[in-house]
């Protein structure tokens, strides 16, 4: 048996793979396919020598040889690096989404439902709690429109222990510069849903009962629900290495709505209770009628 036999063509690039020479028989074994590869600048040539019954003969092949060529263009090979930049630009878009929706809505959940919880406990009308809670969020949309200009007004600065290092806030609140319109659409109206979420629960929820405590539980379930959500979102746009991360941005989101609202019912309950016992903001009618009680309790 003969050795096999390697050519390398460094002009043709080509390679060339010759079986060895002992002879089989036809009916007994498959006919071997001999592989010609030929590389140019440009492209490549896969040549495979058509089925025969003989075994092809060692060496190069004859010109007389018939072949199949099977032409292989280079430049398809850049369609996996489209395929990659595309991918690459839709993570970045998604995570410049979420970060507008966390930047928008994650404070204003936490402001919304501690306006709505200190005017339940301070015994407003269903009415008033909705209206004080539009409002306080048609003032606070002008905060945030200052506050997103000032933000892409803001440069990027190095960072204080190590001078090498260029932090750029808006790029890590909410992405690239040239972005901003859509940034500040996407800011505003998370801004706006979040917001609405505890007056539109408040106002909607057991209105046949008008039970004050039962809407409060609603308004803090469905803010909370927010609340984890936006946390959630938050801490995936950091790209942390841990699951523990994500439980410890939900659990410090959390409690701090928890504890804010806990704060502000407590509070507008002892202002309300403060105000009526001095006696501040009473009609004249009321005050009327409270100083001929008094004459009349007198012996």
């Amino acid at each position: 048996m003969n050795l096999n036999h390697l050519i390398y063509c460094n002009e043709m690039m080509c390679i060339c793979w010759a079986g060895p020479t002992e002879e089989v028989d036809a009916s007994e074994s498959t006919p071997l396919i001999t592989p010609t590869v030929a590389a140019t600048a440009s492209s490549k040539t896969l040549i495979i020598p058509k089925k025969s019954g003989k075994q092809p003969e060692i060496g190069l092949p004859d010109e007389t040889q018939d072949h199949v060529e099977v032409k292989i263009d280079e430049a398809d090979t850049g369609a996996a690096e489209d395929v990659t930049t595309v991918s690459a630009t839709a993570s970045s878009k998604t995570l410049e989404i979420l970060k507008s929706i966390v930047y928008g809505g994650l404070l204003e959940s936490l402001a919304s439902l501690s306006v709505v919880t200190s005017a339940a406990s301070a015994d407003a009308t269903t009415l008033n709690i909705v209206a004080l809670a539009i409002a306080n969020l048609i003032g606070g949309l002008i905060v945030l429109g200052h506050n997103l200009k000032e933000l892409r007004s803001e440069q990027p600065k190095r960072a204080e222990n190590d001078t090498d290092v260029v932090v750029d806030r808006y790029n890590e609140l909410l992405g690239q510069r040239e972005n901003f319109t859509f940034h500040a659409f996407i800011a505003i109206l998370s801004f706006i849903v979040f917001g609405l979420v505890p007056p539109v629960v408040y106002g909607f929820s057991f209105r046949e009962s008008d039970d004050k405590d039962l809407r409060l539980a609603a308004v803090a379930g469905a803010s909370l629900l927010c609340i984890s959500f936006l946390s959630i979102a938050k801490t995936y746009t950091m790209r942390p290495n841990k699951y523990l991360t994500y439980i410890q941005t939900v659990l410090y989101y959390v409690s701090t709505g928890a504890v804010a609202s806990v704060l502000a019912y407590i509070v507008g309950d002892l202002v309300k209770k403060l105000i009526q016992k001095v006696g501040w903001f009473e009609s004249a009618s009321n005050f009327a009628l409270q100083i001929s009680k008094m004459n009349v309790q007198q012996p």
